[in-house]
């Protein structure tokens, strides 16, 4: 658990009490995993005068014992009370535990409705503090996203034997993918998988419909998988047969790349490893074709602090674990993205490669 972390931003702060209710702050902090599950926002993590409390619907409470052994439990119903159990809402639940007007709370990460519960309350917005906070993996960290990178490899290198060797639809390309990470071990994917063939391509969040690669085309595939509830982002463009057109835009899409990645090290700002790269695609005349940022941090989300985009404020840390993604799009016509999940050192990155990315 890393409830120290907590206390320490807490005291940092000068606050005594927060709430949080992000699932994937609750895992960070706790290890009770409810990223999968609709319960939303009806879990919280109270921390007050230096006692965490996880406060789970009745439903949860016997899998929230199995995962959790070192911080208080309690669960609420509507229908019962108990040892351990309120009656009432979470909103009543966590009313038995603050004892102070003011109280840090993840607003970013918490719905209108619940913060409404607490608007009596001096609210202090702590959503920035916890993503970064959670940006700077440790060891353990680091092992689940390159096994979560590992599993990835293995369903992209099978994406391009298919579009190499096969005639394949969209739909069908992305099942067998999808598969193959089940298979290799993911617990689920990061992300729904993007698979796009020719025009298709230039929507970067294409979803997969009946269409066939032909000769002559592209495929940008995206995908990503979950493990141990880390994450992993790749993409990678393929060719099927030859096209011309499609080569030079891919070359200028990998020199963004590449220059973008070359600047990655601590101490440097997200926005300047955004602007490597838009350099690039801006000096070969296609700069309104690159339509979003360079990339993002991944972690237990697949989108995480910091944004690596032209108006970050983030300052790049060791052990930070962020994407690069450039990308041109051409409507009617084709798409070009390449991305890869690297690993920020003091010096050069470390790049976590799924498949070798030269046409």
């Amino acid at each position: 658990m890393r409830l120290h972390k907590l206390k320490e931003l807490l005291e940092v702060k000068g606050l005594k009490c927060a709430i949080i209710t992000s699932p994937a702050s609750i895992f960070y902090l706790t290890g009770y995993d409810y990223i999968t599950t609709d319960i939303g926002n009806f879990v919280a993590l109270v921390y007050c005068d230096g006692i965490a409390t996880l406060i789970v619907p009745l439903l949860e409470l016997y899998r929230a014992q199995d995962k959790v052994k070192e911080i208080d439990l309690v669960a609420y119903s509507t229908t019962l009370e108990g040892e351990k159990i309120i009656k009432g809402s979470l909103k009543d639940a966590i009313l038995n535990f603050i004892k102070e007007n003011k109280i840090g709370l993840d607003i970013q990460n918490t719905s209108s409705i619940f913060y409404n519960y607490f608007s009596k309350f001096e609210i202090i917005d702590l959503s920035k503090d916890i993503s970064i906070m959670r940006s700077v993996k440790d060891q353990e960290e680091l092992e689940l996203i390159k096994r979560a990178g590992d599993i990835t490899t293995a369903a992209m290198k099978i994406a391009q034997d298919k579009l190499t060797n096969s005639e394949i639809s969209e739909k069908y390309l992305a099942g067998i993918i999808d598969m193959t990470m089940r298979t290799e071990g993911a617990e689920d994917y990061a992300f729904p998988s993007i698979v796009a063939f020719a025009e298709n391509s230039a929507f970067p969040h294409h979803i997969p419909s009946d269409k066939v690669i032909k000769e002559g085309q592209n495929a940008v595939v995206d995908i990503g998988a979950r493990y141990e509830k880390y994450c992993f982002d790749s993409t990678r463009t393929f060719l099927k047969g030859e096209n011309t057109e499609i080569k030079k835009i891919y070359e200028i899409v990998l020199q963004a790349q590449l220059e973008a990645i070359d600047k990655v090290k601590e101490g440097v700002k997200a926005s300047e490893v955004d602007l490597a790269a838009r350099r690039v695609i801006e000096k070969a005349g296609y700069g309104k074709y690159f339509i979003h940022s360079t990339g993002h941090g991944v972690g237990i989300e697949v989108h995480e602090y910091p944004s690596i985009s032209p108006n970050s404020d983030a300052e790049l840390k060791e052990n930070m674990v962020i994407t690069i993604e450039p990308g041109i799009y051409l409507k009617n016509k084709f798409g070009i993205r390449i991305e890869d999940t690297v690993i920020v050192t003091k010096r050069k990155p470390i790049v976590l490669e799924t498949t070798f990315k030269y046409l």
